[in-house]
């Protein structure tokens, strides 16, 4: 059996720089969620799991639901959603069957004792809103074959990069071609708010780092909020590295630090780029503006 993960350009760089797979949610029936679950299913195409595609217009109420779903605080700003369709994960289903907290949908909806009837009502809700459906149309959906969530399978641990076989991207309606940033990811990030160095900084960059290998996706300028002092985040795995655009000073990291070598070449490269750099930054600034105004 093979089985998929699917994601947004965003999230499947957070997961390169991460550990691995881990983030998620588990809706229950009585509105609280479980944080740390991680969704697979055996179908190779994104329809019918709930799966946004970026096209959605956001009500206040489906803000503080993606607050929620994201553990953000209720102030944190939501640039609109990801299209989570783009990218197709193919991972080891036989380590994963392997594990213990790897669990069919069925089989874990009975470990938290829900009612059978939510499997149904997820089901149905991986492919319309269920508060907007009248008791006929509910009753119908309840018999649909289109329902997939037979499909669906979830770990609660950490799927480590490792065991990620493919990684594809939609290039074209329900064709999926392997990933290039320079193809696929660059200009999705952009639509996000992010910002990457161009192909030929990389190029640069690495030439005089030797130690630290980036790529694209994993340097990256966003604003967070209107305020903020201006960065860039340079990204490897379980770790990222905050520098200020306007000097190149290293404001600080999180996870495995780079080594003081890295650091200063990166710094002084920051300070002697922080025209370019500011100019990504005021395009990732125009793109809050237009989700907070």
């Amino acid at each position: 059996m093979k089985l998929y993960h699917f994601t947004g350009v965003a999230m499947l760089h957070s997961i390169l720089t991460s550990e691995g797979i881990n983030k998620g949610y588990f809706h229950l029936s009585d509105g609280k969620m479980l944080h740390g679950h991680s969704w697979y299913t055996s179908y190779p195409l994104p329809y019918g799991h709930g799966l946004v595609d970026g096209t959605e217009v956001l009500t206040e109420s489906d803000k503080d639901f993606l607050r929620k779903a994201g553990g953000q605080d209720a102030h944190s700003p939501v640039r609109g959603t990801h299209n989570k369709r783009l990218i197709r994960l193919t991972v080891d289903s036989a380590w994963l069957k392997q594990q213990d907290t790897f669990y069919s949908f069925k089989k874990l909806l009975r470990k938290y004792e829900q009612p059978s009837v939510w499997a149904t009502i997820l089901g149905i809700q991986g492919w319309v809103k269920t508060e907007n459906l009248s008791d006929s149309e509910l009753k119908r959906w309840t018999k649909s074959p289109k329902l997939k969530h037979d499909t669906w399978y979830v770990h609660t641990e950490t799927l480590p990069i490792e065991r990620i076989l493919s990684i594809e991207f939609m290039e074209k309606p329900d064709v999926y071609v392997p990933y290039d940033f320079e193809l696929h990811g660059r200009l999705e990030l952009e639509k996000s708010g992010l910002y990457s160095i161009t192909a030929e900084q990389f190029k640069e960059l690495n030439e005089i780092s030797q130690v630290e290998d980036f790529t694209g996706g994993e340097v990256l300028v966003i604003c967070p909020k209107l305020d903020a002092e201006p960065t860039i985040v340079f990204r490897k795995r379980n770790s990222a590295h905050v520098f200020a655009i306007n000097d190149g000073r290293f404001m600080g990291s999180q996870g495995t630090t780079f080594i003081p070598e890295s650091l200063k070449i990166i710094s002084d490269w920051v300070k002697q780029n922080s025209g370019q750099l500011m100019n990504l930054w005021n395009r990732s600034k125009e793109n809050l503006m237009r989700y907070d105004s």
